[in-house]
């Protein structure tokens, strides 16, 4: 297994406890509650990152263009989402919302077919229809299938 993959491996891992911990966090607090404390944490880890490497002059060579679909990738991935994530976690079992959250790839092809002309072969469209299949098996009641 070569370094990038272990490394993916690891993020996997990471990414897959990282909502037990949230979901504990809003056993007792709101999303918005937590969603801020997030945030305001990771900027401060950043910034003492940023200072401390010398990297500040990387985030002043950002062009505008990049600046823009940052933002706009911030605001709806970072704070939409995550606000909405928080808030399916706080009503939903963990096991039943990221399953379902995890087939962000789906529409990730379907915004890119439409938006930068990306084909979608036949192998992806049947790998797309498991997951439309996939997310229909954790929505169906459990006395449907038992």
């Amino acid at each position: 297994m070569t370094q990038g993959a272990l490394l993916a491996l690891l993020v996997a891992c990471i990414w897959g406890i990282n909502p037990i911990f949230e979901k504990f966090a809003l056993k007792n607090s709101s999303p918005f509650s937590v969603i801020t404390i997030r945030f305001i944490f990771t900027a401060i880890c950043l910034g003492v990152y940023t200072l401390l490497a010398g990297r500040v002059d990387e985030l002043v060579k950002v062009d505008p263009r990049s600046l823009m679909w940052i933002l706009l990738s911030g605001l709806l991935g970072g704070l939409i989402g995550l606000f909405i994530f928080f808030v399916a976690l706080k009503q939903e079992d963990t096991s039943k919302v990221l399953p379902i959250i995890a087939s962000f790839p789906m529409f990730t092809a379907i915004f890119a077919y439409f938006l930068l002309g990306e084909t979608i072969s036949l192998k992806r469209f049947i790998g797309i229809m498991f997951v439309i299949v996939g997310v229909v098996l954790i929505n169906i009641k459990e006395s449907v299938i038992d």
